[in-house]
């Protein structure tokens, strides 16, 4: 059973993720903010992050570069999920190796295709860790 990490300090946020997620079979944990985040990641086995940007404690921006310092950076595919809708946050965002890029609210977009994108980033990661 692969499991996701979903970094978001929005409650609803995350519902909307597990609803979307419920038949799937994937065990889902969240943190509030990027500090948790790496915490979880330093003592789980994670398969896939979904990260928001605009958080307390450590934001997306900070936990991405402190994730790009760590030996998971690479082989863990990150998926923004943001709010964030300003040309310069988008040039800070694309300057990591994120795996995609998912504009809120979630409510917005089908199901199929946010279960479809959380698939084939798991795809690619199998693919990685075969490869390696």
């Amino acid at each position: 059973m692969n499991t996701l990490l979903v970094i978001d300090d929005n409650l609803l946020d995350n519902a909307v993720i597990r609803d979307y997620l419920f038949t799937e079979r994937y065990n889902i944990i969240s943190a509030s903010n990027g500090l948790e985040a790496l915490e979880f990641i330093e003592g789980r086995s994670i398969d896939l992050i979904i990260l928001d940007i605009a958080m307390p404690v450590m934001d997306g921006f900070e936990f991405l570069k402190q994730f790009s310092l760590s030996g998971f950076y690479g082989k863990i595919p990150v998926i923004i999920l943001t709010s964030l809708n300003d040309d310069e946050g988008y040039e800070k965002v694309f300057t990591y190796d994120i795996y995609d890029y998912i504009s809120k609210p979630l409510s917005n977009m089908n199901k199929l295709v946010f279960i479809n994108k959380i698939k084939n980033a798991l795809k690619s990661r199998e693919y990685v860790k075969s490869s390696t």
